[in-house]
């Protein structure tokens, strides 16, 4: 086996990093933190239901954010259910509400590019 230099220190390594400096952790794949098939069809079915985001409107990186709620639920071994425990959101607004599993929420009020929500559903104005 032809043993190369480690990018960190030099040293000979079969591999790019020599044990010392290879990354600790890795982080555990999407099964691994829950999101499996069930969720996957669970997020195709509602963004199909609901193609914006209730939080700004935007139509896209469309995601399904889970409630703390659902956690729950699934560690009871229960179902998630779509519109109690879950929200279909964009990538954006989804990344500013912090973690679902004990993290702080990052709410600071409303989205800068968020619509109005009678707009969000009437055919172009406020009710």
């Amino acid at each position: 086996m032809t043993l190369k230099p480690c990018v960190v220190c030099g040293e000979p390594s079969a591999k790019s990093r020599c044990p010392s400096h290879r990354p600790k952790d890795r982080k555990p794949s999407r099964q691994q933190r829950g999101y499996d098939a069930a969720w996957q069809e669970l997020s195709r079915r509602a963004r199909r239901l609901q193609p914006w985001c209730t939080d700004c409107g935007s139509t896209e990186d469309l995601q399904l954010d889970h409630l703390p709620s659902a956690w729950e639920r699934k560690a009871a071994g229960k179902t998630i259910r779509l519109g109690t425990d879950t929200e279909v959101v964009c990538g954006s607004c989804n990344r500013g509400r912090g973690k679902a599993r004990g993290g702080d929420p990052n709410r600071t009020g409303q989205h800068p590019h968020a619509k109005a929500q009678g707009a969000l559903h009437t055919g172009g104005g406020y009710v």
